[in-house]
């Protein structure tokens, strides 16, 4: 099964750009699917928009109806960007006919509810936002050869500039089987803008106060903006909404008509982002808005910083008489590469004094959580993005600067926006309201809130006058004002949004919308509500309250059950510690005789003794350490190597580690086989970045492509570009897991722990429910000398309840925490600790693999001086060689450890099993690592990541040698 990605701008259904060309600033919208190629790609079929346009408020629902022409089942995805001013309020999913509303769920835990359920084969639907403007659906099943619909609701308030109010439709659709809109504007003097290939569409009278438009359109292909005009509102108005027993208002406050006036700066700070995603930025909109201020301000001081995943140095340029031919050289020969990380920007608060500044970015900070500080200095913020992050823009502007959206002003109107000093609504005090918020756009204030009684007073001053205005409880009723309100008070509390998590989400949950912290879901059933405490729409409400009473609570049964499989887990493991195992050569078994059925070599008798697994089968966990029939013929696959030599019978055993052993770990460098590594093999160091960026249009989106350069880059010693071309990663897709750790574990490999920490750090917030994220962190944490931070996060794995499929991960890192304990010269707090679990159990050897793809089985594979391997069908060896439970759920760690190493090469392999994953799956990248005294202050380790690109594919990754 596969996933279908699509980036379209077909999604920007509504937005409030006023008097623009709309071919200047509306992308071509690109459906781009990732198939095989026998696939064929998904088709947007159909698209129905109706909306409904009264007053300043605007409704939009869109239905895409998406047609899979495949005969297999996908899952599908769509990210798409919204514009600024724009809130998701709805989102539902076609059960044969019937539309199924979304709810609103703590984020993280709908993922996790959307993933859980997909794995059973049932139809849920998942909408959520990425970062600033960005938002995702993900639903499934796409049926074999048929059809799905979604539907999204799309609310704003439109904006007023220059004395209109403009409703915007984009048309930019490759293909469609079918176009259908229906529009009503509660108007009767509303005005009509179309694209030349609708000039027969119009609008015609709907009664005496509203006009319609109908549009249909079959096997339709359009491009341009379809736009309705609405009236401006004359003074300020009021609007109302009763809702859940609350009273809410919004107060329409428009700007006074004079020009307010701005100092004229003498050495401005220009701030370019040159980020990867630097390259979507309109830069000929952004050097015309420069053209603008020069000329206004020709002689001026330029400071430019270039910041991507660093800050580069900065350059001074001097504009005399408006010439600032240098600086837009400079500006035009900018490299765009690398992540974006917004600490960069922090320095600014030791760099030289300013008179403002200009920072031209889309706000998107995909690198770090870094809170952006802001500056006493007039800071403005530009961004000619469609995918960008407004309100951290604003944010980032503060109350002395603007945040100025290219995307919606044309460049007259931008200039005069960057020119023209801030008005400010000050001073604001109310009475008989309460959780009062200002939302502000060019033309007019916005004032909402609750009522706390029948009348609301707001006081306060525009430009020093005081003003006074009273609103009342029974002013003009509109459906929009609870959750316009809503989604502004959440833009306000993202300015700090780390300290506002808890208020974002109750928010969320409380309007049903979209946030930060909460996503919308679809389930199938009620019984999945109920399994998963979700509670679903007003039609299954009551079915679900009778189902949950009947749900026994089992949460504190299962703890203790939890805590009670660790401890026998622990046993188990120390149990195998204290054996002693024979170093010699074991006896080959017994040929089987001969019978009418299957031949099967029954395997020696020595396991018996060995397999000590009591412990777990009295607490009830399945054991499963039986030999097959080819652990000890197995063939190993070894580059350029034979069979390893045998082994004297009298090598040493006994019941403490080889700590005497020398022991040396030999990795097989790991190469690609793409066409332009030959390209940089053969090239010289100072030549590679050059061909990195000629090879880099032809693969762009591809993780591999950026590992592989980086790989060449560090193999020179060229750190500082390895790293800006390993963070680009953090660019190719908002908020992927996956690719988040595996960017955070080359940077583990590179030796660059602080780098990879907050990456990992998003990772947990994405994924608080895959055990996995805790334990990546904590070992990071490791790495970079934090021993305290590392046992704590590696604690949350061990205390913690997961997914069956999950299996025995808390020893893993119970195994890891224990060797951080008696290994670290630190003094340890770990009163947080069960004292039971605090064992010192150091083994000579220990290999783990990790890989980045959910639900793919992966396989680690041992191969010892006996011949003998270790793996998921044969986990002990004759010499006491151990691995862990085989997880093929996803991700790994698969564990090998052995106490007391006989002399000779023990061979590591990764055997690609399958995967069971409803997407599109390309390479699966792995990470290995190979420890020698574990757990001692002896211990050293070395990393690997390599890529499997087939099922069934079997590489070496590395050996040691014991001698």
């Amino acid at each position: 099964m596969y996933k279908w990605l699509l980036l379209s701008a077909a999604l920007l259904m509504v937005s409030q750009a006023p008097q623009v060309s709309a071919q200047s600033i509306v992308p071509r919208p690109i459906l781009t699917v990732h198939t095989q190629a026998q696939e064929s790609p998904v088709q947007l079929r159909t698209v129905q928009v109706n909306a409904d346009l009264s007053g300043p408020f605007a409704r939009t629902e869109i239905e895409l109806t998406f047609y899979n022409p495949n005969r297999r089942v996908l899952e599908g995805e769509l990210e798409f960007p919204l514009l600024e001013g724009q809130t998701v309020t709805g989102f539902a999913l076609d059960f044969e006919g019937q539309w199924r509303e979304a709810v609103a769920v703590e984020k993280q835990r709908a993922q996790q509810v959307f993933e859980d359920v997909t794995r059973q084969n049932v139809d849920p639907a998942l909408l959520q936002v990425t970062k600033g403007n960005n938002y995702k659906v993900r639903v499934y099943p796409l049926p074999a050869q048929g059809i799905r619909k979604v539907k999204l609701v799309v609310s704003e308030r439109l904006t007023s500039l220059n004395g209109e109010s403009i409703y915007r439709l984009p048309l930019a659709y490759t293909e469609l089987s079918r176009l259908r809109v229906n529009l009503v504007a509660n108007a009767p003097d509303a005005e009509l803008r179309v694209p030349e290939d609708l000039e027969d569409v119009e609008l015609k009278p709907r009664g005496q106060d509203a006009q319609k438009l109908q549009l249909d359109r079959v096997n339709f292909t359009g491009s341009g903006m379809l736009e309705v005009v609405m009236p401006p509102l004359d003074g300020m108005q009021s609007f109302t909404q009763n809702l859940n027993g609350h009273r809410y208002f919004m107060t329409v406050v428009p700007k006074p008509q004079v020009e307010a006036q701005r100092q004229k700066p003498s050495r401005v700070e220009l701030l370019w982002d040159s980020s990867l995603s630097g390259r979507k930025r309109d830069h000929d909109r952004e050097f015309d808005l420069l053209e603008g201020y020069f000329r206004t301000f020709p002689d001026i001081t330029v400071r430019l910083v270039r910041f991507r995943n660093v800050a580069e140095g900065a350059e001074t340029f001097e504009v005399k008489g408006g010439n600032w031919s240098a600086l837009r050289k400079a500006l035009e020969n900018t490299v765009y590469d690398g992540g974006t990380n917004f600490e960069a920007l922090n320095c600014l608060q030791d760099c030289p004094a300013v008179s403002e500044r200009l920072i031209f970015t889309d706000g998107l900070d995909n690198m770090t959580s870094a809170m952006i500080q802001t500056s006493d200095v007039p800071t403005y913020t530009l961004s000619s993005a469609q995918s960008s992050d407004p309100v951290r823009l604003h944010h980032l502007a503060g109350s002395s600067g603007k945040g100025i959206n290219l995307t919606r002003l044309s460049s007259e109107q931008a200039l005069q926006e960057l020119l023209t000093g801030k008005q400010v609504l000050e001073n604001l005090t109310t009475r008989g309201a309460k959780e009062v918020v200002v939302h502000e756009d060019a033309d007019a204030w916005v004032v909402a809130g609750q009522f706390t009684e029948n009348t609301a007073v707001l006081q306060f001053q525009v430009n020093g006058t005081s003003q006074t205005l009273r609103v009342n409880a029974g002013e003009t009723r509109s459906p929009q004002v609870a959750k316009l309100w809503a989604s502004w008070k959440v833009e306000n509390l993202r300015g700090e949004e780390r300290f506002n998590e808890a208020a974002i989400r109750r928010l969320g949950k409380q309007f049903n919308l979209v946030t930060p912290q909460t996503s919308l879901i679809v389930l199938d059933s009620v019984r999945d509500y109920v399994r998963y405490e979700v509670e679903p729409p007003a039609e299954l409400l009551a079915e679900y309250q009778m189902l949950h009473k009947e749900q026994n609570n089992t949460t504190i049964l299962q703890k203790q059950n939890h805590q009670n499989q660790v401890l026998a887990l622990l046993q188990d493991y120390e149990n195998w510690w204290l054996k002693d195992f024979p170093k010699g050569k074991p006896q080959a078994p017994e040929a089987p005789k001969k019978t009418g059925g299957p031949v099967n070599p029954s395997p020696s008798a020595y396991f018996d003794a060995v397999n000590d697994t009591s412990a777990l089968e009295e607490a009830g966990v399945a054991v499963d350490m039986a030999p097959t029939a080819n652990a000890l013929a197995a063939p190993v696959v070894r580059p350029n190597a034979s069979e390893p030599a045998e082994v004297a019978a009298n090598a040493p055993s006994g019941g403490t580690p080889n700590s005497g052993n020398q022991i040396s770990i030999q990795l097989k460098k790991w190469t690609a086989d793409a066409p332009y590594i030959r390209r940089m093999q053969e090239a010289k160091p100072e030549d590679l970045y050059r061909i990195y960026l000629d090879e880099r249009p032809s693969y762009e989106n591809s993780t591999a492509f950026y590992l592989d350069v980086a790989d060449q880059l560090f193999d020179h010693k060229l750190d500082d570009l390895a790293l800006r071309v390993l963070s680009n990663l953090s660019e190719l897709e908002l908020e992927n897991r996956s690719i988040l750790r595996i960017q955070a574990y080359r940077y583990l490999q590179a030796g660059y722990p602080e780098l990879a920490i907050p990456l990992l750090e998003d990772v947990v917030k994405l994924a608080p429910y895959e055990p996995q994220s805790f334990r990546d962190l904590g070992l990071a944490h490791a790495q970079a000398n934090n021993p305290q931070k590392a046992i704590e996060n590696l604690y949350q794995v061990v205390e913690r309840t997961w997914d069956a499929r999950f299996s025995e991960v808390e020893l893993i890192a119970l195994n890891e925490l224990n060797a951080i304990l008696h290994s670290s010269d630190q003094k340890l707090d770990t009163s947080f600790m069960d004292s039971r679990l605090k064992k010192d159990l150091p083994v000579d050897l220990r290999v783990v693999l990790t890989w980045d793809a959910d639900n793919t089985d992966m396989d680690l594979w041992i191969t010892d001086p006996n011949g003998e391997r270790v793996f998921y069908g044969h986990r002990l060896s004759y010499q006491g060689g151990r691995i862990s439970r085989d997880m093929t759920g996803g991700y790994g760690p698969e564990e090998f450890t052995l106490k007391s190493a006989k002399p000779g090469k023990y061979i590591i392999q990764a055997d690609y099993y399958g995967n069971r994953q409803q997407v599109i799956a390309g390479a699966v990248t792995l990470q290995a690592k190979l420890i020698t005294h574990f757990g001692t202050k002896e211990q050293k380790e070395q990393l690997i990541t390599l890529r499997l690109k087939d099922q069934k594919e079997n590489v070496f990754v590395g050996e040691f040698e014991v001698k």
